[in-house]
């Protein structure tokens, strides 16, 4: 704890003489006396990697990308969604949705954002040369396949077309219900410049400079630095159209569990970040005993989720004995002390068609050796245990279900890496099981689903014709009937052929230094109000 505690000391002096140091050097040839910045310092245990919003693979880069890069609208859980960028989204027949751009945003050069650049980076994430890491939300615009993209040579999507200079239309392939459309687009797109893009050529731009330190943006919050491993340094925008944030500075501190605990308890951060940023369980109590933090407990949300590679294990019975090997049981008693929300499927009962009786699970490890010996499965086989770092109880928990493996005869072998390598290794099957955390979406899980059910572009490499129907019709219907009836089967299929088993979601510890007067990273929306946060110094 220490160790831990001094590093990141030398961290906030680093973050502070970012902050300070021209001032400081200022005020020493001035006799007016300068103001004092304020700042607020968020401990995450997720690194970025990246924030491009092209090149986006994790959660965190995706946060990160859209405090600097508005999407046209944002998360809301009181009110569903909530414009940003736009200034209106409508639809008068579920298959044309008009977007109208809001005239009071501008580039932080001062250049007005408007449906051009809307346009220019849609078709950036469609276009097949350009190599995004992840375009199937665009697959249900009209013009594009099924991965996402429009056809080599075309130029650009058929389906968006430029109405004026700060409206645009949209058309989609099949009907869908504005909640899809703002789930797969309006919330996921973050707008890029063009006219400072637009001479890039497609084959290079996701390792244009530009994104190695964005020097024009939109968002309440404007590029400082990012050193990997380390911190990402925001600066309040000015210019925000919805006025300038009340502190100056944001920073992202990238710390191990242990390290959140000890900068939480000497002042060195704000807050975690739940979701990227956990407490471990180990240290609730004592944080929530110290007298300068608030502390909340938070509902179930992000659910850990065993990825296996399909391509590799590919019996179902062999996943299925993997399933029923998780002593999921003494990992709520042991790791959480039995608060935590325990799943055999990868949601959460947060969701509207959370399927209650698909997530039961039991632990039978007897039965997992029968089943294993039965399947004919080469117990020889060395499966890699791909462990993203930095969350300290996701990789308590990772020991243990490697352990229960192991019991059951499987040669399993734990590999650490950091969250932005496992994610691109997940992409590209480079693994043999995984973890990953699927944030909840109170709105629609069909966003989570594609990632590993979908035979498209599963990250898992599971394919099964009838899974792909129920998502084709929970992406169509707009009847409630019809989208629960799908969710259960789904959700039924999921827990039948395990080519993914849900582990747990943790009951987070939020916590927030109460020099903080207003700001906190809650489950959904968190970022939409980042300019109003403030603090009492």
């Amino acid at each position: 704890m220490g160790i831990a505690k001094g590093a990141g000391r030398l961290l906030g002096l680093g973050l502070a003489a970012l902050a300070c140091g021209p001032l400081a050097a200022a005020g020493r040839t001035q006799a007016a006396p300068e103001r004092k910045l304020k700042i607020i310092n968020v401990g995450i245990t997720n690194d970025p990697g990246t924030v491009s919003p092209l090149s986006v693979n994790n959660i965190m880069a995706y946060y990160a990308s859209s405090i600097l890069f508005m999407p046209l609208s944002a998360e809301s859980l009181e009110e569903g969604f909530i414009t940003r960028l736009a200034e209106s989204i409508t639809t008068e027949d579920n298959r044309t949705f008009i977007i109208k751009v809001n005239r009071n945003v501008r580039w932080t050069d001062g250049l007005p954002v408007t449906s051009d650049d809307v346009i220019f980076t849609m078709n950036t994430f469609a276009n097949p040369a350009v190599g995004i890491p992840d375009p199937s939300a665009y697959r249900i615009i009209a013009g594009t396949d099924e991965s996402g993209l429009y056809p080599r040579g075309a130029g650009g999507l058929s389906g968006v077309r430029r109405i004026d200079n700060y409206t645009l239309s949209v058309e989609t392939k099949y009907p869908l219900t504005l909640a899809i459309f703002n789930l797969n687009i309006s919330s996921m797109l973050r707008v890029i410049p063009k006219h400072i893009l637009e001479n890039e050529a497609p084959e290079g731009i996701l390792a244009c400079p530009f994104f190695q330190k964005p020097h024009v943006s939109n968002g309440p919050f404007t590029f400082k630095e990012y050193a990997p491993s380390q911190y990402l340094s925001l600066e309040a925008n000015d210019d925000y159209f919805l006025g300038r944030p009340k502190i100056d500075r944001l920073n992202f501190k990238i710390l191990s569990g242990p390290q959140i605990a000890a900068q939480l308890e000497s002042g060195e951060i704000d807050m975690n970040y739940p979701g990227v940023g956990n407490i471990p369980a180990d240290d609730y109590e004592r944080i929530s005993g110290l007298p300068h933090i608030r502390t909340t407990r938070g509902k179930p949300s992000t659910v850990q989720v065993l990825f296996y590679n399909n391509r590799i294990i590919d019996r179902v019975a062999v996943r299925q004995a993997m399933d029923l090997a998780i002593d999921r049981p003494g990992i709520l008693r042991n790791v959480f002390k039995g608060e935590a929300f325990i799943t055999r499927t990868p949601v959460s009962n947060r969701i509207e068609y959370w399927n209650e009786e698909a997530a039961r699970y039991t632990y039978d490890p007897e039965r997992a050796r029968r089943i294993l010996a039965e399947s004919g499965w080469d117990l020889s086989t060395k499966l890699t245990f791909l462990v993203p770092t930095g969350n300290n109880t996701r990789e308590r928990v990772c020991t243990i279900i490697a352990e229960n493996f192991k019991a059951i005869g499987l040669n399993v072998v734990i590999e650490r890496a950091d969250f932005p390598t496992t994610m691109s290794r997940i992409g590209r099957h480079d693994y043999g099981i995984s973890i990953v955390g699927m944030p909840a979406n109170p709105f629609n899980a069909v966003r989570n689903l594609r990632y590993y059910a979908d035979s498209k572009d599963a990250h898992t490499g599971y394919s099964n014709p009838r899974m792909d129907e129920l998502l084709d019709r929970i992406n169509t219907s707009v009847d409630s009937a019809v989208l629960k009836a799908a969710y259960y089967e789904a959700q039924e299929l999921i827990a039948e052929e395990a080519p993914v088993s849900g582990v747990y979601s943790e009951l987070v510890l939020r916590a927030v230094n109460k020099r903080v007067r207003y700001g906190d990273l809650e489950d959904f929306g968190a970022l939409r109000d980042l300019e109003q946060w403030d603090i009492t110094e």
